[in-house]
């Protein structure tokens, strides 16, 4: 989770680290919290034909990007409710015109979005880029002022609450180390790698500074939004954005340590061999984790038995229908 990251593109690196100008203060965020979810369907034909016409070539393809093989939004809905009732809405954001059929999208806090309705005329469309994406995910409709923003692979292992993301005076929590923030300095102008933050996890974005931090690499990030499928050279948001509050927002954060992370957290490579999958997922069933990502590694093509140990695993893990499928009660 805590990654040294090698990234090309050093001049959007060097622009934002470099570039400090004076911000009005951050405004108080008020209690209403939503839950931003990014979801596509890989399998359905029409996007497997869009998919193959704008791909370049077999990276652009990874099944591992696009398939939902696990059911996994499914179950980190049911995880949520389950362990957040407090949030207010949930917000999908899929592509046009998918919507999971197990869905009840008349649900009273359910807010589905297709990618076009927020991208801007600058994005190449349709995108197959989860980080394009992102950058605009601020611009949703009614959104909260600070939302959550969770993948479809993330869930809730045991309850959770608010302060889980910031503390009680509104700092909104960063997930790393001081070490790793002072190391990424030093080192900065002779190697230019990212350490000491936390990936692969639920993330509180406070929608203004989401759009300062876009607006403040806009000549670097401009040319990233062309891109339709991912590149090692990507922007990515989620990261940039930590650094953003690091640099310009300091006194608003508090960094949890990576050790203090760990306590309530796991993270998954989902990996062929079942019955190896099956004892590390028994380990994390007993362990209940707060926070919980399953990262799909499996390849291709997948085994079904590995598949099928971690349906079961996420069936015992959250066996409670949720409000937001159809047929059950509200």
């Amino acid at each position: 989770m805590a990654r040294q990251v090698a990234r090309k593109n050093t001049g959007l690196r060097r622009t934002f680290l470099t570039r400090s100008p004076v911000l009005p203060a951050m405004s108080t965020p008020d209690s209403s919290i939503d839950v931003v979810y990014t979801w596509v369907d890989g399998t359905r034909p029409d996007y497997l034909e869009q998919l193959g016409r704008h791909a370049k070539g077999t990276r652009d393809l990874n099944p591992e990007r696009y398939r939902d093989a696990y059911d996994c939004l499914r179950h980190s809905l049911r995880s949520l409710e389950l362990h957040a009732p407090w949030v207010r809405n949930v917000y999908l954001v899929t592509c046009r015109p998918q919507v999971p059929a197990w869905l009840r999208i008349d649900h009273p806090r359910l807010r589905i979005v297709h990618h076009d309705e927020i991208m801007s005329a600058d994005v190449a469309q349709p995108t197959f880029n989860s980080n394009v994406i992102e950058c605009s995910l601020h611009k949703l409709p009614g959104i909260s002022k600070r939302f959550i923003y969770f993948n479809d692979d993330y869930f809730l292992g045991s309850p959770a609450t608010l302060e889980d993301f910031q503390t009680a005076d509104g700092r909104i929590k960063i997930f790393g180390t001081l070490v790793g923030e002072r190391a990424r300095r030093l080192v900065y102008e002779k190697q230019p790698v990212y350490f000491g933050l936390v990936e692969h996890g639920p993330i509180l974005i406070d929608c203004d500074e989401w759009a300062e931090m876009q607006r403040l690499v806009y000549d670097e990030l401009k040319g990233f939004l062309q891109h339709r499928f991912r590149t090692p050279a990507d922007f990515r948001p989620e990261r940039l954005y930590r650094w953003h509050l690091l640099t310009h927002r300091r006194a608003q954060t508090r960094i949890v340590p990576f050790w203090e992370y760990l306590r309530h957290s796991a993270f998954h490579k989902i990996k062929p061999g079942p019955a190896r999958q099956r004892l590390l997922l028994d380990r994390i069933a007993r362990r209940r984790p707060r926070f919980l990502c399953l990262n799909d590694d499996l390849g291709f093509p997948a085994d079904p038995a590995v598949i099928a140990e971690v349906r079961s695993f996420l069936a015992r893990m959250f066996p409670q229908p949720s409000s937001f499928e159809t047929g059950a009660p509200s």
